[in-house]
């Protein structure tokens, strides 16, 4: 053997160990994440809808009707003040109607209770009918949608938003990872799926390809979670070391304008205010947003118009002006923007798929569902190599194989009962969205706890899919029963996406019809498969 061919084989272990190393970091880091990983893509797929969940939530129980006439903002606003115990020295909010939110939302900040002079008052966010002015319900008594959003974006725990950073830098690490791992054979076996081979190479072909297909897809989503909820390390970082402490100063250089000036205690007629908003709703290509305003009603007030440049990708514009004398202030968009804050919007608009038409929402829901599959597929391939090692306890693999069946399994069963309650608890109801969060909990639980009772996992899978099924076809069946003819009237106003989050409830209870209807046959297969090998030898 000559030298060359001695080095090429001595070179050869480091690597092989080197990969064999990476194989197994990749796989714990995988096991490790993947229940919540899994919470996350699976809440962040039904949140691409969230405005559509939101209009389904909400506008049966208050149809709007776009032949009435609007109410003057400034008569909202004013009897929503005279109404409320307001604190002047705080900031009002508006949200303006759109076209999937009809409704305006007034935040209200209350004047502290006395004795609590420190901490920050109630908030009352208003859900306002357009036509009317009156207040038809608290903007968070309808929270599945919110809910949903939450548990994508901090798990809706206390400090959830660096939890889940953390779960994104390992997501980070763990696609990398796969890359280098695969790198290879990445080309080679692109699209391998090996349909005739046992179970354990199914699996793994279609975690493969799920993976490389979605490549480009979990790659931004791993970087903008990043940004998002560790954001907070680089500012203090920024704070701490370059602006010697001034974060006033950062947030300037980082485009956000604050406006902090105090009260001069001389009142003044805020209708100049609703005249430049009024103006600026007419601006070509525009969409206002929100409307902010600073020191109500006296002659430092301020307000803040914000909303989306329909000309241009990404593009957010804000306006300060000053009601006094209309002056404009402070001005971001397209000819006026900071570096820093476009790139975190082109981040956000890429994140959450709405650059684009209700098609880019649905390819992004598609890959996400994807994902959620591919993560369930990883659990399974890292249960089936541990059972083969004599090191691990049986008891180990069954508690991670119910923690994966019950925990994922659940959350879907859990997400189809909160749909559910969203839509038979009455609107009126003390406490509705704690009733929605604990049933969400109770569901999860239960099917995480039957996990355990039920030693057949195939069996428990579809009792699973069942459930769904059975809770979905009911919530369709609550709809038409409650809401029928207010969902026939929402539709011939235009309000569409009622009926558009009805239809998707229906596709997927056909989809799981069809994954009963499949496990149903592979389970008569099983059964008679013992009886025509045992015939012949009778």
């Amino acid at each position: 053997m000559n030298t060359q061919s001695m080095y090429s084989q001595n070179n050869k272990k480091p690597q092989s160990q080197w990969v064999k190393n990476l194989t197994e970091s990749h796989s714990w880091i995988g096991v490790i994440i993947s229940p919540l990983l899994f919470v996350i893509f699976w809440a962040g797929a039904v949140t691409l809808f969230y405005e559509e969940v939101k209009q389904w939530a909400v506008m049966p129980h208050y149809p709007v009707s776009v032949q009435q006439t609007t109410a003057p903002l400034q008569q909202i606003v004013e009897d929503k003040l005279a109404q409320h115990d307001f604190d002047y020295q705080e900031h009002l909010m508006v949200q303006m109607p759109s076209e999937y939110d009809p409704y305006y939302k007034v935040y209200l900040d209350l004047v502290r209770e006395e004795g609590k002079e420190d901490e920050h008052g109630e908030v009352v966010s208003l859900l306002v009918d357009p036509n009317t002015g009156v207040s038809v319900a608290n903007k968070d008594d309808f929270f599945l949608g919110d809910f949903l959003y939450r548990l994508h974006y901090d798990l809706n725990l206390p400090g959830g938003t660096y939890l889940v950073g953390i779960i994104s830098l390992f997501f980070f690490f763990a696609l990398i990872s796969g890359v280098f791992i695969h790198a290879r054979k990445l080309f080679k076996h692109f699209f391998l799926y090996r349909s005739d081979k046992n179970r354990r190479d199914k699996l793994l072909d279609l975690h493969n390809v799920v993976g490389v297909m979605t490549l480009p897809f979990t790659f931004m989503y791993a970087l903008s979670g990043l940004v998002f909820n560790l954001a907070i390390i680089y500012q203090i970082s920024f704070v701490v070391f370059i602006y010697q402490g001034d974060q006033d100063t950062l947030f300037k250089d980082a485009g956000f304008t604050l406006f902090d000036e105090p009260q001069i205690e001389q009142t003044i007629d805020m209708s100049n205010a609703y005249k430049i908003i009024a103006q600026t709703r007419e601006r070509q290509g525009f969409h206002l947003r929100n409307v902010i305003f600073y020191n109500y009603g006296d002659e430092s007030a301020i307000i803040q118009l914000r909303g989306n440049d329909l000309a241009n990708f990404s593009q957010k514009d804000e306006f300060f002006y000053r009601v006094k004398t209309g002056e404009l202030l402070n001005k971001t968009d397209i000819n006026n923007y900071n570096v820093f804050r476009k790139g975190r919007e082109i981040i956000a608009t890429l994140h959450f798929g709405d650059f684009a038409g209700v098609d880019v929402r649905i390819l992004y829901f598609i890959l996400s569902i994807a994902i959620c599959a591919m993560i369930v597929i990883g659990n399974m391939l890292w249960l089936d190599k541990r059972a083969l090692q004599k090191n691990v306890s049986p008891r180990s693999i069954s508690i991670v194989r119910g923690l994966t069946l019950g925990g994922c399994g659940g959350l879907i069963v859990a997400t189809a009962l909160a749909f559910l309650l969203e839509r038979i608890l009455p609107a009126g109801l003390q406490s509705r969205s704690d009733w929605l969060v604990y049933g969400f909990i109770a569901g999860l639980v239960a099917a995480m706890i039957m996990a355990y009772i039920v030693d057949n996992k195939q069996r428990y899978l579809t009792q699973l899919i069942a459930a769904s099924v059975v809770i979905l076809s009911a919530t369709l069946i609550a709809d038409g029963y409650l809401f029928g003819e207010q969902i026939i009237q929402l539709w011939q106003s235009g309000f569409k996406a009622v009926v558009g989050v009805e239809i998707a409830m229906l596709l997927l209870i056909i989809f799981g019809c069809m994954l009963l209807k499949r496990r149903s046959a592979l389970a008569s297969r099983t059964i008679e498969k013992p009886l025509t090998t045992v015939l012949p030898n009778q």
